[in-house]
Parts: structure tokens; C-alpha cells; sequence
């Protein structure tokens, strides 16, 4: 404990959030303006250069017990480690499979890279948070915004019953009539 704490004071930093509340960063939309809503300004930890400039990247998957003890690698098939998505030479980024940089605020690629059909429904604004106008200025939010990046599965809920008829409408009221009209059949 008194290790993790250390670590944080260090880094001039209490906790990770669990919850992100970005601003705006600007995305290259062509037809229409779409804003793609920034992540680092969110994370207490950003710049990661900030504690990781003086230590050795150390690509060994084990349990982190200094800092970001909390996070838990449940993403993906294959085992992996915080070099999968972040760049050992360059923390303050992380890496498409190709080695492609891209920044936090860019996450929707790296997602991209392997979640290819999601990628393009959120950029034709069917998957995710998008809010503002259908023909105007939009804000979009990026995968990390709605997902954990490192446990991105949501955790199941129980469905709630379905509601119940007011006592004021009988069960058959919302059925058509089956009585047939007066010219009807005579």
C-alpha cells in the first residue's frame, strides 16, 4: 500500500478515474463538422512521461504493484501486456498493430485496427455517443469514452420486468373490435 502511495505522490497524482469527462478535439470530417472528444485532458495520469521518462519500459506480463494496480488486462484473446496498445519508446502514444502512432485521443483507430466493423459504424454515427445536429456541428465520443480499454466487455444486468397494464385499461381494450359492422354478412 504505502508503495502504490509512493508512486502516486511521485507522480503528483491521487487516483485513476473511472469515469471520463473529456473535452473537445478537433477530427477530420470533411461534410460535416464532427468533433471527436479529447480523452487526455481526463486522465490524471497524462502525460505518462511524466513518472515513466526516468524507468526502463519493462515488457514482462506480470501483476503491477506500484501503480495502476487496479488495472487488469481482460482484453483480447491472446495474452498480451501494456505494449500491445502503448508505446514502450514513446509512452505519451500508442501503436496500431503497423507501429502507427496515434495519441489517446485517437483511440478509436487503435480500437479500429481490430474492431474494424465497430470503427465503421461509429464513424457513420450508429455505434457510440454522438450528440448535436444531424446536418450541423456533431460530438462524437471515442470508444474509451463508453469502454474500459483494458476491460472493454459491459458487465450483464438483469432485464427489469416489463410494465405492468394500468388498472384503469382492461387486457382486451387494445385489441380490434370483433364484431362485425351492420351491413356485414346479413
Amino acid at each position: 500500500m504505502f508503495v502504490a502511495l509512493l508512486g502516486a505522490a511521485a507522480c503528483n497524482v491521487s487516483e485513476e478515474p473511472l469515469h471520463h469527462h473529456p473535452s473537445q478535439a478537433a477530427s477530420g470530417a470533411a461534410s460535416a463538422i464532427i468533433t471527436v472528444a479529447a480523452r487526455t485532458p481526463a486522465l490524471p495520469t497524462y502525460p505518462c512521461s511524466r513518472c515513466h521518462a526516468e524507468r526502463t519500459p519493462d515488457p514482462r506480463e506480470r501483476k503491477l504493484v506500484e501503480f495502476h494496480t487496479q488495472k487488469v488486462l481482460t482484453h483480447g484473446e491472446a495474452s498480451g501486456w501494456c505494449y500491445r496498445c502503448h508505446t514502450k519508446d514513446d509512452i505519451d502514444k500508442l501503436h496500431e498493430p503497423d507501429g502507427t502512432l496515434v495519441s489517446f485521443d485517437e483511440a478509436h483507430k487503435l480500437c479500429g485496427s481490430c474492431h474494424g466493423d465497430r470503427l465503421r459504424d461509429w464513424r457513420n454515427g450508429i455505434h457510440g455517443l454522438n450528440t448535436g445536429y444531424w446536418n450541423g456541428a456533431r460530438l462524437r465520443h471515442s470508444c474509451t469514452f463508453c469502454h474500459d480499454p483494458h476491460n472493454p466487455k459491459f458487465a450483464s444486468i438483469t432485464p427489469e420486468h416489463a410494465p405492468q397494464r394500468p388498472r384503469t385499461v382492461s387486457d382486451d381494450s387494445h385489441e380490434p373490435s370483433k364484431e362485425k359492422s351492420h351491413g356485414e354478412g346479413h
